[in-house]
């Protein structure tokens, strides 16, 4: 495998940096609004690999054929396969900008690659794009494999892909798309803009065009938002947004400079919104959330999920107290939300005898699954014992049933719904769990007949973790009620069943219909 210099440098540097080492695939109206010229051309490798490009034809822009494109080598050395011969879509970028790059020549480039703007042209004029197979490590093009040993795609694998002639016609379709949200993206915008940016970002959610990678479209649009300086604005963003708008954006100011007393401000009006009973609910569900992401910094450095005690760091170790004494009420309160009484339980001291004993009442008296399951989950975190005194209906294993959460990362086929299991293991049953079977179980709760659907595995850390699957929304159940459940089994015997959701199939005029039943 051949290796040019700057992946050298990358590989070599990557222990102390691997994080600095994500490369981002950015979706299609991403790429096309990050340039200003989409070329097609020929690579020639150089001595050294250098790379030239050789522009064949542009889709758009100014380039003209025949132009030999020089400057590239710092971009195109982080793509593999490139090789001499080889042809290329490029998206590329003239306008003037800082380049975050390790070789700070790159910036002097006349024109830019995109981050993960190149697709490879294979021989029978399929397009292949770039996605980062492993981290620390390049891009690799679709169906090619470099680590542990280079592996080809074979030709029907490669005549499975998109044609030069279709992905032309999507370049332009995008192109077309974008250019009208180019104005309210690019300009120095007012307070007057902040609807129109708000039903962007929901709409590039909703499309699920965040599903198809990185979203720049929608970075921008939080940037701008941010710098209306408005922070209700940007909690009603957050659950839009999570994806290109981190906690720490709340509390620092647009600029990235860092001021103390804009973050106590703004920390401060985080703690007021979650406490308001009166503010909408997903107003303060954004405020608890962005005040959990934030306390997972510890000293300066990010803990694992859930790891929110002590809260030591800069920005809230002030307010420590005043969280932890808001986040209790709210979670003792049995007129709040479910869902928001769980995320508070994260801030409770568990290891503390007076707390453990308020949340076993909550516990015994909560109608909420959502919080039962939550818990269920902080107390398997302390120890089986702390779980086993809660009499779990799931036995060895801690299971909830809900709607797929809508991220990039969640979204589902078309006319589908997407359900997703969180589960966590004792740890007494943990390596017999490896063994079991998992699944989700649809139960017709007027019959009893029992449907069993494979699982597909989002994550796991272990004893914990998700898996999901997918149900046609336009149904061929039989009209009626039903329950989908997580279960584990083992030598036939069910060992574990967990909270289940309930679900409806009804008739319509489109026909059978399959709902979740609130």
């Amino acid at each position: 495998m051949n290796i040019c210099p700057a992946m050298l440098a990358v590989l070599c540097l990557a222990p102390v940096a691997a994080q600095a080492m994500d490369l981002y695939h950015y979706d299609l109206d991403s790429l096309t609004y990050m340039s200003t010229d989409v070329v097609i051309g020929t690579v020639s490798v150089r001595p050294e690999h250098k790379f030239t490009v050789t522009v064949n034809g542009a889709v758009y822009g100014a380039v003209a054929a025949g132009e030999k494109l020089e400057t590239l080598s710092d971009f195109l050395g982080f793509f593999q396969p490139m090789e001499d011969g080889q042809q290329v879509i490029l998206f590329l970028d003239r306008r003037p900008r800082r380049i975050d790059f390790l070789y700070p020549e790159a910036a002097k480039s006349p024109l830019v690659v995109a981050p993960s703007g190149v697709y490879l042209i294979d021989v029978y004029q399929h397009v292949h794009e770039y996605w980062q197979q492993n981290n620390p490590g390049p891009y690799v093009a679709d169906g090619y494999t470099i680590f542990p040993r280079r592996l080809l795609p074979t030709k029907e694998a490669d005549l499975a892909l998109p044609s030069l002639a279709e992905v032309k016609l999507r370049i332009l379709a995008s192109l077309k798309s974008v250019e009208p949200i180019r104005a309210l993206l690019d300009k120095t915008v007012e307070r007057g803009d902040a609807s129109e940016l708000v039903s962007l970002l929901d709409a590039r959610i909703n499309s699920g065009a965040s599903g198809r990678g990185s979203d720049a479209i929608s970075e921008r649009a939080t940037q701008q938002v941010r710098s209306l300086n408005d922070p209700e604005l940007l909690l009603r963003i957050y659950p839009i947004a999570a994806d290109a708008f981190f906690a720490v954006n709340f509390i620092q100011p647009s600029s990235g400079e860092s001021d103390k007393a804009f973050t106590a401000a703004r920390v401060k009006y985080l703690l007021l919104t979650l406490a308001d009973a009166k503010r909408d609910k997903p107003l303060r569900v954004a405020a608890v959330e962005i005040l959990l992401q934030l306390s997972r910094f510890h000293s300066g450095r990010q803990t694992g999920p859930g790891k929110t005690l002590p809260i030591d760091n800069e920005w809230l170790a002030d307010s420590a107290a005043e969280i932890q004494s808001v986040a209790r009420a709210i979670f003792d309160a049995e007129p709040e939300d479910g869902h928001l009484r769980s995320l508070c339980l994260q801030f409770l001291n568990l290891g503390a005898p007076e707390v453990v004993a308020g949340v076993r009442r909550v516990y015994a008296r909560t109608q909420s699954q959502e919080l039962r399951f939550a818990i269920e989950e902080a107390s398997l975190e302390i120890g089986d014992a702390l779980y086993q005194n809660l009499e779990p209906p799931g036995g060895p294993v801690a299971s909830h049933v809900a709607l797929a959460a809508k991220t990039r990362w969640q979204k589902a086929g078309a006319g589908k719904i997407r359900f997703a299991a969180e589960y966590y293991v004792r740890r007494d049953f943990w390596e017999r769990s490896l063994r079991a079977r998992r699944y989700f179980v649809l139960t017709n709760l007027q019959t009893g007949q029992r449907t069993v659907f494979e699982t597909n595995q989002s994550w796991n850390g272990g004893r914990n973790g998700e898996d999901w699957i997918e149900l046609n929304q336009r149904s061929d159940l039989a009209v009626g009620n039903y329950s989908l459940a997580f279960e584990y089994s083992d030598d036939g015997k069910i060992l574990s069943s967990g909270y289940k959701l309930r679900l409806a199939v009804g008739d319509t005029p489109a026909g059978k219909w399959l709902s979740v039943v609130e």
